[in-house]
């Protein structure tokens, strides 16, 4: 009995122990080179894709590297491969540290790639690698991928995980570019019914190009001067059936996603045109979205109707008139002119993909499978044809909650 006793004590102590033991298979930060960006562009060779890895130091702007360090903060190399999940294996004949993707934030794809058929597939692969997350975002450069990794140098965000983080969750609260996730990219692609938008950018300036309003540009035609990286962020990359056909502003942009229920935007600011007499043409206003969209259709009949609510809120930050909204009348008049503004341009966005894209700029066939019973009255229906015939009209919904500063009268 008392034998027993000892060899389960000594059991018991063998079972204890190796429970302390796990660091057997650790990894030191230092030993792996993390990918935050990917490019991927056409390449010369038959059957194969130029890969551009953007990789991170970890240890420059950390407290382990120390503020003396003389590494560099990022490498970028750029090889031929067959696809981007094996580049890693090809790029370790180069880099000392182990190619991880577990940081990966950016895909960057060439305009030249993106408009072949094949890029759906070459995407595709990262559904298989278990380092990529579908958190990843997918965006397109005018130029050559490896090019823009290259000219893409900012002046006050050096670490480059750090400067695509804030670039693109501004530019989605923003509303001028969209959230362009792989999740969503392929969830679009395989429902077969909508538009995807991912976000566009570029590392070139454009030169001469014209005056616009904050909003009404493409990627790169923003003219401003001083020191600064010249990569943009704005509007989006058109993708119909995973292949791109064309693009959007970054006001048209804006639109969409306020359209979008699924978005992350919440509010935004914009120009409307100024109704009352002066030499300044435009008010600044805040536009917030705190509810979901209305979204009634008619479905019967050979021409769709669809008919959508936006129920925003509004903050006027100029007033270049000095009109007094003390007075109803000025508060109609403005109001009237934010509804026959917004009502415009979203018609305006709407109609331009439904003839030119010949799609929906956002999941609005979700609204339509509601008016159907079952799956095969819904596929039968052909959202992809009927939506081309629809008649769309929209109405925004206006609630002004604050007019601003109230210009003080004279002798007061």
């Amino acid at each position: 009995m008392r034998k027993t006793k000892i060899v389960c004590e000594i059991l018991l102590i063998f079972i204890l122990v190796s429970t302390l033991t796990g660091c057997w298979d650790r990894e030191e930060l230092e030993d792996r080179a993390y990918v935050i960006g990917i490019g991927l562009d056409r390449s010369k060779a038959k059957g194969k894709i130029k890969v551009t890895m953007l990789l991170a130091n970890p240890e420059v702007g950390s407290m382990q590297g120390g503020g003396g360090s003389t590494e560099k903060p990022r490498e970028i190399i750029s090889f031929d491969a067959n696809d981007f999940v094996t580049a890693k294996v090809t790029a370790n004949a180069i880099i000392s540290r182990k190619i991880s993707y577990d940081l990966l934030k950016i895909m960057v794809a060439s305009e030249d790639l993106a408009r072949q058929p094949l890029f759906y597939n070459l995407i595709n692969d990262a559904v298989y690698d278990k380092e990529i997350r579908m958190n990843v975002f997918l965006a397109v450069s005018e130029e050559k991928a490896s090019e823009y990794f290259l000219k893409n140098r900012p002046k006050m965000e050096t670490r480059p995980h750090k400067y695509y983080q804030y670039m693109i969750d501004h530019g989605i609260e923003n509303g001028l570019i969209p959230d362009s996730t792989l999740f969503r990219f392929f969830k679009t692609n395989e429902r077969g019914t909508d538009l995807f938008l991912a976000m566009n950018t570029t590392a070139t300036k454009k030169k001469d190009t014209k005056m616009k309003g904050e909003d009404e540009y493409y990627a790169g035609q923003v003219n401003a001067s001083g020191e600064f990286d010249n990569t943009q962020f704005i509007g989006s990359a058109v993708f119909r059936n995973g292949v791109l056909i064309g693009k959007l502003t970054g006001q048209e942009t804006s639109i969409t996603n306020t359209l979008d229920d699924t978005t992350n935007i919440s509010d935004f600011i914009a120009d409307i045109p100024n109704p009352f007499p002066g030499k300044r043409k435009s008010f600044a206003v805040r536009v917030m979205k705190r509810e979901h969209n209305k979204v009634k259709m008619d479905l019967k009949g050979p021409r769709p109707k669809i008919f959508i609510t936006l129920p925003l809120k509004f903050e006027l930050k100029s007033n270049p008139s000095m009109v007094d909204f003390s007075k109803k009348k000025n508060q109609a008049i403005i109001k009237k002119e934010i509804a026959r503004h917004f009502k415009e341009q979203f018609e305006r966005v709407l109609k331009k993909t439904q003839k030119q894209y010949k799609g929906a700029p956002y999941p609005l066939s979700f609204d339509a499978r509601k008016y159907f019973g079952t799956i095969q009255e819904y596929e039968k229906f052909n959202w992809n044809k009927s939506f081309l015939k629809a008649d769309i009209y929209v109405k925004p919904d206006i609630e002004i909650v604050d007019y601003g500063r109230l210009p003080k009268k004279a002798g007061k």
